[in-house]
């Protein structure tokens, strides 16, 4: 009868405060389980009043535990994703300086490193424009190549 009576209201509290209807029947049913296998005596209480309160305990517990689960796994996205850009970046690095001409590995160093413009490469470098050009336009595009063979999505 407790069940028929109230279930209505700890439902409709439940589904306010967390917005699901999954869990919001999960937390009314827990309630009423927890009540089952309790020696509360509801008879010298207000039963509307302590299932209410039992229902915005119960639902107030679980949005702590899920903004918790979504901190950590914020947390371990956060990380994996810096990871992956680690070792990116240590691949990129392995590779220009294991496969590239030492000319390449400079204009690479004064272009990206160093953010000088074409220019101003050519004129440290005492070669022509078009020369820079050409050593980044190769070396971009062998390792564009090389990253999508590692399974990188690169387009």
């Amino acid at each position: 009868m407790i069940f028929r009576q109230h279930y209505g209201a700890m439902f409709r509290m439940a589904k306010r405060m967390l917005g699901d209807d999954a869990d919001s029947k999960d937390v009314v049913s827990d309630v009423f389980v927890h009540l089952l296998n309790s020696s509360i005596d509801l008879h010298s209480e207000s039963p509307r009043t302590f299932l209410l309160t039992s229902v915005r305990n119960r639902c107030i517990n679980l949005l702590v535990h899920k903004q918790k689960e979504q901190a950590v796994f914020a947390d371990l996205t956060d990380d994996t994703e810096q990871k992956t850009k680690d070792e990116q970046l240590d691949e990129l690095h392995r590779y220009i300086n294991e496969h590239m001409p030492e000319l390449t590995q400079k204009i690479f160093c004064l272009r990206y490193q160093q953010g000088q413009k074409y220019r101003e490469i050519a004129d440290t470098l005492q070669i022509s424009e078009v020369t820079v050009h050409r050593h980044l336009s190769q070396s971009l595009e062998q390792l564009k190549e090389h990253f999508k063979s590692l399974g990188y999505g690169i387009k």
